[in-house]
């Protein structure tokens, strides 16, 4: 049950909002933290996870609402996985390399997730899809510039 939830999340892109739409995603760098706040292609983004951050991690791309789920507690089968949700909850320090790849969608072929230059934001939630929320933080990729 929990890969189909997964899958149709992946298939739309999008953690799931409460009735009105909205999400609480709080910008608290004590329990999110993103660093270089701008990342090179010869980087890596630098997760800095403080208590309580959760035991999932996603990826989105701004400009096209392009999401990149990296640490799922059901992952797809087959789905490349940073690391697992339990060894994700008890990290305080994360590395995401710039070249790091993985799916938009299901059915989509593994490609680069920093491919186009501009602002990203990272996720952390106990459960993505869930309407409560998490942490978020902003970045920019520019690239091999």
């Amino acid at each position: 049950m929990m890969t189909l939830l997964v899958s149709a999340l992946l298939a739309v892109g999008a953690p799931s909002g409460d009735g009105d739409g909205e999400t609480p995603w709080s910008d608290n760098p004590g329990v999110l933290g993103c660093t270089p706040g701008v990342l090179r292609a010869s980087q890596s983004l630098v997760l800095s996870l403080g208590p309580g951050h959760g035991g999932e991690l996603a990826i989105r791309r701004v400009s096209d609402d392009t999401w990149y789920f990296l640490v799922a507690h059901a992952p797809p089968e087959g789905e490349p996985q940073l690391m697992t949700p339990d060894a994700f909850a008890r990290a305080e320090r994360v590395e995401v390399p710039a070249s790091r790849l993985g799916r938009a969608s299901v059915d989509a072929p593994l490609a680069p997730i920093f491919s186009t230059p501009g602002t990203y934001e990272a996720y952390v939630s106990e459960t993505l899809e869930s309407d409560a929320g998490g942490h978020v933080c902003r970045f920019e990729y520019l690239g091999a510039r």
